[in-house]
């Protein structure tokens, strides 16, 4: 499948302004056409917005790691509109994680190892870090990490994880795929992700299973 380059989304209408103003200030720092740069831009960018570089997934050496790379000059320059990510970036600690949570991560984190595209898109460690702390939370993929919709993550699955995206023959949502994708490499009975049960469409997606 062809490279698609995913930009910033639509968001709600309560924090739509701070996301798009953060991720279009971002791309101002890009390689022209980079496959990830959108992406990155909208999760950094919804995470700006929310208060909370944390929410991103990336821990402070990669979220400096990958803006060197993608956004070079973002943190070092004098964009205002990128004050707010210098302040936040200047105080961001590592966040922890229960133990249901960090097992879990464990085994998505093993699981989308095993399916990288040969030879790496030099990001997919950081797609991974974005994706298993988004499983985490209690929203669709695509609407938690401020894209348009389903399609936005099958791209960027496909371009990341491209062996991975193939097995989802019963179309599952991506995060229900990857849960229990996750729990047959390991060996385990299948499971919800730990943000599924607090979810909208938990009965829909997990109808055998208890509230």
């Amino acid at each position: 499948m062809h490279a698609v380059s995913i930009a910033p989304a639509a968001a709600p209408a309560d924090n739509a302004e701070p996301i798009l103003r953060f991720a279009g200030a971002l791309l101002r720092h890009a390689p022209p056409g980079h496959p990830d740069a959108g992406f990155f831009a909208t999760v950094i960018g919804k995470s700006l917005a929310c208060g909370a570089l944390g929410r991103s997934g990336l821990s402070p050496r990669e979220l400096e790691s990958l803006i060197a790379r993608l956004f070079p000059g973002a943190l070092t320059g004098h964009d205002p509109a990128l004050a707010t990510l210098r302040a936040q970036a200047a105080i961001y600690p590592a966040r922890g994680m229960d133990a249901a949570q960090a097992e879990f991560t464990r085994l998505l984190r093993a699981l989308l190892d095993t399916w990288a595209a040969p030879g790496g898109a030099g990001t997919t460690a950081w797609v991974t870090s974005v994706l298993t702390h988004a499983c985490l939370r209690p929203d669709h993929l695509w609407r938690d990490l401020g894209l348009s919709g389903r399609e936005d993550v099958t791209f960027l699955l496909a371009r990341h994880y491209p062996g991975l995206v193939v097995r989802n023959v019963r179309n599952l949502r991506w995060k229900q795929f990857l849960a229990y994708s996750a729990c047959e490499q390991a060996g385990l009975p299948p499971a919800a992700a730990p943000g599924c049960p607090a979810c909208e469409d938990h009965g829909f997606c997990y109808p055998e299973m208890p509230d």
